[in-house]
């Protein structure tokens, strides 16, 4: 497999989930040929069958399986690291690192400014 696509990840976790090409295909707002081209692409980047196609819906095969468990791993990591990038992009995730004199911490408002400084942004 050369490349990673998530796309087709998240297209086999569905129809695994839905049991179901046409199912999977409705929950992913696409047709159902498209998605039956994600999943032959995708076992064909394996060499492996993932699915087995019986008459009432689909059902993973034994690598299936493996892969649907990865893949689940895999996406929600993604999807952490899509969050992290969000939160980066608008300045809510970085470290502030303070620091003080000895003589500063003699100063009353230091511990109110801490006090309110994790109250706007807890740890």
């Amino acid at each position: 497999m050369s490349k990673l696509d998530l796309r087709k990840l998240r297209a086999f976790v569905t129809v695994v989930e839905e049991g179901s090409i046409s199912r999977a295909a409705e929950r992913l707002f696409i047709q159902q040929p498209p998605l039956s081209r994600l999943l032959q692409g995708l076992e064909q980047d394996f060499g492996v069958p993932l699915l087995v196609r019986q008459p009432r819906g689909v059902v993973a095969t034994d690598a299936g399986s493996v892969l649907l468990q990865e893949a689940r791993a895999l996406l929600s990591r993604a999807d952490q690291l899509e969050a992290a990038m969000q939160r980066a992009a608008q300045g809510k995730q970085g470290s502030i690192t303070v620091g003080f004199t000895s003589s500063s911490a003699l100063h009353s408002f230091v511990p109110e400014v801490l006090r309110r400084y994790r109250e706007i942004i807890p740890l």
